[in-house]
């Protein structure tokens, strides 16, 4: 176990703590070890995942630790703060960072990570080359090349002169090049593209170790795209990255359940109106749960009026709109009063991640990164909590 587990609090300590929670979110680490099982199966390639967004919204700093134990060594990130993030938890592991520098501190703090960053101007990597040389040092940087998906990266057809180039400044080493797929039937183009680009600088005596093209679309439908690395997100933490991979026989598991504490719990007659505007007017005597939970959270607004939650062994509907911190449940026949867990998302059944989503007409994405840094996160394995995430806390100066 990792000294980042060595220095959580104890299992009864983390069970105390939940009690007084209104919302939290919880994570099975078991999930995601059975889903990177899976795509190492698929791929035999090098996994590098993709921890951007808070790790998808299920804490970035835990799963990263949890993925090095399991033998990953390096990850992606979209933003430096993640980098900080991550070096600040003590985990050593290595970071390849997406965000653009603008700034020569910005360069000189890359330098000073110890990070992997992605370039694709000379100008950005001539800065980090001045960096590094005055950092006495040597920075490692993975290329992006645009093969199709027109967002950054050099365009294909100028990437060897770039990659070429790079390889020649004074305190940068190239460990990696990859590119991002449209996700469609122009993808074996850009497989094409970014094979011919491998095979160009091979012929020129410039070999970088690290290809990579697919993330979790291209492991499902692009086998010619696993290379020497994939680069899989959001299927690590059990969402199918469109609804056509739910069919082609792969299990993921999710790995992320959303739960709540009742907050109120009454009666009403029929004829009563509830929520903002009256949106809700009950047809008949009733009885209804408050959760102190709402889309601030992580709850999707598009579950107003349809969403569903389970209260111990029952599904019951959500009445009215979801608001900022609030949500109203019917409780109508269950047995269930203030302070008892009400579960919003589970990780099977009608109110599953996936099941919720198709609800709302939002992808598992959405979901996913929308789940607020601002609820405490419990992490759990072979059913025990090991880990706890809590909002950090500003103290009040006086």
């Amino acid at each position: 176990m990792s000294s980042f587990f060595m220095n959580q609090p104890p299992p009864d300590e983390i069970r105390r703590r939940v009690e007084g929670y209104p919302v939290w979110a919880e994570v099975d680490l078991d999930a995601i070890g059975r889903n990177l099982d899976t795509v190492r199966r698929l791929t035999g390639a090098e996994v590098v995942p993709c921890v951007k967004s808070n790790a998808y919204g299920h804490g970035l700093a835990a799963v990263v630790a949890y993925l090095m134990t399991k033998g990953v060594t390096r990850f992606l990130v979209a933003k430096l703060w993640e980098v900080r993030h991550i070096r600040g938890t003590g985990l050593g592991c290595e970071v390849i960072n997406m965000d653009p520098l603008f700034t020569r501190e910005q360069y000189r703090e890359a330098v000073e990570l110890d990070l992997t960053q992605v370039v694709y101007h000379r100008e950005s990597a001539a800065a980090l080359s001045r960096a590094a040389v005055s950092a006495g040092t040597v920075a490692p940087v993975w290329v992006k090349v645009d093969t199709g998906l027109g967002r950054v990266g050099v365009v294909h057809t100028e990437a060897a002169g770039l990659i070429e180039h790079i390889s020649k400044l004074k305190g940068v080493r190239i460990d990696g090049v990859f590119s991002t797929l449209l996700e469609d039937d122009s993808d074996e183009q850009q497989i094409r593209r970014f094979r011919q680009l491998r095979e160009e600088l091979e012929s020129k005596g410039v070999h970088v170790d690290t290809w990579s093209l697919a993330s979790s679309h291209g492991v499902f439908f692009r086998p010619g795209g696993h290379l020497d690395a994939v680069r899989p997100g959001v299927m690590l933490f059990g969402f199918y990255p469109v609804p056509e991979a739910r069919s082609i026989g792969v299990a993921l598991h999710q790995a992320l359940s959303l739960k709540g504490r009742l907050e109120h719990v009454k009666t009403v007659e029929a004829g009563t109106p509830l929520t903002y505007g009256g949106s809700y007017v009950a047809s008949k005597r009733m009885r209804v749960g408050t959760m102190h939970m709402g889309y601030s959270d992580g709850y999707l607004r598009q579950l107003s009026r349809k969403g569903l939650v389970r209260v111990g062994d029952r599904v019951c509907p959500i009445i009215g709109g979801v608001s900022i911190n609030h949500l109203l449940v019917d409780l109508t026949g269950v047995d269930a009063g203030v302070g008892d867990v009400v579960e919003a998302v589970s990780r099977e059944g009608p109110n599953s991640a996936q099941a919720l989503c198709d609800l709302a007409g939002v992808e598992p994405y959405q979901l996913a990164v929308w789940m607020s840094s601002l609820i405490p996160r419990v992490y759990t394995m072979g059913g025990e909590p090991v880990a706890l995430s809590e909002p950090q806390l500003v103290e009040r100066r006086t």
